[in-house]
């Protein structure tokens, strides 16, 4: 019995440890290939050349790599957050959670995907007007998928698990409030701002930080048993 209770003890520290640690992974990786990518996302279609894939290829290729270890690393956090929760998670929020949580990755690797294809596309083919054709479907695919589907997705991911915060009360007001507000204007307005593309991932690492101080202080209590 005794055993039983100290490794549940156990669970309940490494569990907020492991979410916090995967969702500062996420986060950086996440950041890290969105500003990669900006550059070529956001440039004009008048200025795209063969001399300017070739600039960009190396920095889009290393961009691409880092979204499959976001996704995992998403998923991580994901899973343990809900572990954490346990008995208190409301099961229909819980089931929002994690459905948005997939979709959420699935449609991360969709874009980076199409970035890809992208890229490998305009260095194959002959035809340099075909080729700019495709890239600019390419180039509104992306962006599409990303603004209305991606961001309003996240908002949806934000929305549930702030949802759930706030029946289990286990994350302070100010920062399910703040979950509230931002989930709002990513359903509604995500898709008009170019920068809100780094808001999610900067949100993760604010709930990440906050879950990973809180389980360090909570440790030194343990530990020391005269605070």
């Amino acid at each position: 019995m005794q055993e039983e209770n100290l490794i549940q003890i156990q669970k309940r520290i490494r569990s907020p440890r492991s979410a916090a640690l995967a969702g500062i992974l996420f986060s950086v990786l996440l950041i890290a290939s969105m500003l990669l990518i900006t550059g070529f996302n956001q440039s004009p279609l008048t200025e795209i050349s063969t001399d300017w894939f070739e600039t960009r290829a190396s920095s889009v290729s290393l961009a691409l790599s880092f979204v499959p270890f976001a996704g995992i690393a998403f998923f991580w956090f994901t899973g343990v957050i809900r572990d954490h929760i346990g008995d208190r998670e409301d099961r229909f929020f819980a089931t929002v959670f994690l459905g948005s949580g997939i979709a959420f990755v699935v449609l991360l690797f969709i874009y980076a995907a199409i970035t890809g294809a992208i890229f490998g596309s305009y260095s194959l083919s002959t035809d340099l007007l075909a080729a700019k054709d495709l890239f600019t479907f390419g180039y509104l695919l992306m962006n599409e998928v990303l603004g209305n589907y991606i961001l309003r997705i996240a908002g949806v991911y934000m929305f549930s698990i702030g949802t759930i915060w706030t029946r289990a009360t286990v994350m302070p007001r100010w920062l399910t409030v703040t979950t509230y507000i931002v989930a709002l204007f990513f359903l509604f307005f995500a898709g008009s701002i170019r920068e809100a593309r780094f808001i999610f991932p900067v949100w993760v690492l604010l709930t990440s930080v906050y879950i990973l101080i809180t389980n360090r202080r909570l440790s030194r209590r343990k530990s020391d048993p005269t605070t």
